[in-house]
């Protein structure tokens, strides 16, 4: 594969990892537990670290969540954010790219 196809296949990667539902990911459940409302601002990849070994990628994520406490309707409560590393992988079906995983590390947020 030269380094021009290669960048394709790395930016149709990144753009699937960027459509995934957060809920609908393994990282989901670590997530949730963080606060009692826990949303998805964003999730960064990092196209020029995508890693793609034959039909298979993987690579590193950044979670950016919005971590709500107490009240739903943001009175009474708090509200933050934080940011958690993370890692994909998947596969090719073709040339489109299937996200099978995403994780998070939350570990940093108890320590």
């Amino acid at each position: 594969m030269d380094n021009q196809e290669r960048q394709l296949k790395q930016q149709r990667v990144a753009l699937a990892v960027q459509d995934m539902e957060p809920n609908e990911t393994e990282a989901w459940a670590d997530l949730a537990l963080l606060s009692s409302n826990t949303r998805v601002d964003t999730v960064e990849t990092f196209e020029r670290e995508v890693r793609i070994d034959g039909a298979q990628f993987s690579g590193p994520i950044t979670w950016y969540v919005v971590l709500q406490y107490g009240a739903r309707d943001g009175d009474d409560g708090l509200t933050t954010s934080e940011s958690f590393p993370g890692t994909f992988e998947g596969h090719f079906d073709g040339e489109t790219p299937i996200v099978d995983r995403m994780t998070v590390d939350t570990s940093s947020f108890y320590a």
